[in-house]
């Protein structure tokens, strides 16, 4: 979620600097009056033009504040939601692996070694792991592909993603309009 975090960064900096215009803008058109009116004499129309302007703006800078932040809620609620739904989608891929894992009859060791093998640990790893040889893994291995009718682990890892892929396309990420 790094695109996340670096949009909601500059959400926050761009209306933490709206509202700090917005509030010297304030105390700026505060003391033009308070000086009209110590002067006790009334706004001529060159002042008067400049504070009406020196208002818009600053009326306009708290509007940009509160979009801003309602933005960010939106982005709140959205990354929310993907997190809801990748926390789904990797609830469906566990048990789209233990499916498969229970039809094949693979043992505890061959789960562990076939989990290892889809995180794309290598053989010298995956036995460093389970404190083995490198041999022994790839005997289990391929127990496992036989097991489950393929011959590499690329192909053992395509059925998973093409189900991981088939359930995700039936549950849409949710998007923004913030691009």
């Amino acid at each position: 979620m790094p695109r996340f975090a670096s949009m909601a960064t500059r959400m926050h900096l761009l209306s933490a600097i709206q509202l700090t215009c917005g509030i010297v803008l304030i105390f700026d058109i505060g003391g033009e009056i308070h000086e009209e009116w110590l002067r006790d004499r009334p706004f001529a129309g060159m002042t008067r033009l400049h504070l009406i302007v020196e208002s818009l703006a600053t009326a306009l800078l708290f509007i940009g504040f509160a979009l801003t932040m309602s933005h960010i809620r939106v982005l709140r609620h959205a990354e929310a939601a993907k997190s809801q739904l990748l926390g789904s989608l990797r609830g469906q891929f566990d048990v789209i692996l233990h499916d498969h894992f229970i039809r094949w009859g693979l043992s505890k060791a061959e789960t562990d070694i076939a989990l290892l093998s889809l995180r794309g640990l290598k053989i010298a790893e995956i036995a460093a792991a389970r404190h083995t040889r490198e041999g022994t893994i790839k005997s289990q291995l391929s127990t496992i592909f036989k097991k489950s009718g393929v011959s590499t682990r690329t192909e053992f890892l395509a059925l998973f993603m093409e189900e991981f892929l088939d359930h995700g396309a039936n549950h849409p990420i949710p998007t923004t309009d913030s691009g």
